[in-house]
C-alpha cells in the first residue's frame, strides 16, 4: 500500500473532488427528477454531513463527547427542525429557529467554559446570529437568484474560513471548510439556472448552522483565531444587501453574469480577510 500513499496536499484535493462530484451527481439527480424546493433544501445540510464524515473519518457517538462531535448533531438537529418548519409552513418558525441555533450552538460548545469565559461565548453568540441574519435576510430584486446566491455566498465564506481555521491550530477544520466549499460549489453550479433551488431554513440550520459551529469552535476550544481576519471575512455577509444597487448601476440582467458578479463582490473581503492573516504570520503562513 506503500506506493498508494498520498502526500496531505494530494488527500485533499481528493476529498474535493470526492465531495464536490458526490454534490453535483445528488442535486442533477433531484432536478431530473423534478423535486420541489423542500427536497432540494436538503443538498447543502447533506453535504455538510458528508464533508464532516470526510474530514473526521467519523460518525460520532451520541451523545457526543467534546466540541467537534457536538458539531455534527448540531448540523443534523437544525436540518430535521429546518425540514419541519418548512413542512408544516411555519415561515415565522423557522426565522425564529435560524435566529435562536447559533445562540444555542455556542452555549452547547462552549457549556464547559461558560463559568469562566461568559463573555466569550457570548461574542461567539453574537456573531453567530449577525452571520445568519445576513444570510436569511433580503436579497433585493432577485427573488430567484435568492438560493443560488446564498449557497455562494455561504461557500466562499467557507473557503474564505478554511486559512483561518488553519492558523487557528485545527487543521480538521480547515479540511471541513475546503470540503464544504467543494461540494457549494457543485450545487450552485448544478442550479445556477433552477428557479425551484432551495436555500431555506434546512440549509440554514444545517449547513450554515454546521459551519457557524464550526467557526464557534475552534474561536472558543482553540483560542487561536485571528479576530481581525475573521472580522472582515465577516463583511462578506453584507453583500446580500448591497449587491442589488451596484448590479442595477450596471446594468447587468443575464442571471449567470448577476451572480458571477454577485460572487466576485464576495470575493472582495475574502481576499482582504487572507492578505491580513499573510500579511501578520508572515513566512509562518502553510503556503
Amino acid at each position: 500500500m506503500g506506493g498508494l500513499a498520498r502526500s496531505p496536499q494530494e488527500a485533499m484535493i481528493l476529498g474535493m473532488v470526492t465531495a464536490g462530484l458526490l454534490a453535483l451527481v445528488a442535486a442533477g439527480l433531484l432536478r431530473w427528477l423534478r423535486a420541489g424546493r423542500l427536497w432540494t433544501d436538503l443538498l447543502v445540510p447533506a453535504s455538510f454531513l458528508v464533508a464532516y464524515w470526510l474530514a473526521y473519518n467519523k460518525v460520532p457517538s451520541f451523545p457526543p463527547v467534546g466540541a467537534v462531535n457536538k458539531i455534527f448533531f448540531i448540523a443534523v438537529i437544525g436540518t430535521a427542525l429546518g425540514v419541519l418548519a418548512e413542512a408544516a409552513g411555519r415561515g415565522r418558525l423557522g426565522r425564529a429557529l435560524v435566529l435562536a441555533q447559533p445562540i444555542a450552538s455556542a452555549a452547547y460548545i462552549g457549556a464547559a467554559r461558560l463559568p469562566d469565559a461568559l463573555p466569550e461565548v457570548a461574542v461567539a453568540a453574537l456573531w453567530g446570529l449577525l452571520v445568519m441574519h445576513g444570510l436569511s435576510g433580503g436579497t433585493g430584486h432577485a427573488e430567484d437568484e435568492s438560493g443560488t446566491r446564498r449557497a455562494a455566498l455561504l461557500g466562499i465564506a467557507c473557503a474564505g474560513f478554511a486559512p483561518i481555521a488553519l492558523l487557528g491550530a485545527s487543521s480538521s477544520s480547515f479540511q471541513l471548510s475546503l470540503l464544504f466549499a467543494a461540494a457549494i460549489a457543485a450545487i450552485v453550479v448544478a442550479n445556477i439556472s433552477n428557479p425551484d433551488f432551495g436555500f431555506r431554513s434546512a440549509s440554514l440550520l444545517g449547513g450554515a448552522g454546521g459551519m457557524i459551529a464550526v467557526a464557534q469552535t475552534v474561536t472558543l476550544i482553540t483560542h487561536k483565531t485571528d479576530m481581525l481576519a475573521l472580522a472582515v471575512l465577516s463583511l462578506v455577509f453584507v453583500a446580500l444587501v448591497v449587491v442589488d444597487p451596484v448590479l442595477r448601476r450596471i446594468r447587468a440582467t443575464n442571471k449567470t453574469v448577476r451572480l458571477a458578479a454577485f460572487v466576485g463582490m464576495c470575493l472582495l473581503p475574502v481576499g482582504a480577510s487572507l492578505a491580513i492573516v499573510i500579511a501578520r504570520y508572515g513566512s509562518s503562513f502553510p503556503v
